[in-house]
């Protein structure tokens, strides 16, 4: 993961979401969701699909763990 406050569609995005730590995930989220801010505010009004995958991904690894305790 980069050391920026976004991550573009065309950064690499991590393969196994479950081998992250809990803070890299947090961290992962927060570029995601300003990444959809930027692509959002960039003049065509909406994110990139790829982004919105990624952002999803991102959530069902967040359910997964707290379904499971963690």
């Amino acid at each position: 993961m980069s050391g920026k406050p976004y991550l573009s569609p065309k950064e690499a995005f991590p393969a196994h979401l479950e081998t992250l730590s809990r803070e890299e995930l947090d961290l992962l989220a927060q570029q995601l969701q300003e990444e959809v801010f930027r692509e959002c505010n960039a003049g065509a009004g909406e994110a990139n699909p790829e982004t919105l995958l990624r952002q999803s991904l991102v959530e069902l690894e967040f359910a997964a763990r707290d379904s499971d305790g963690e």
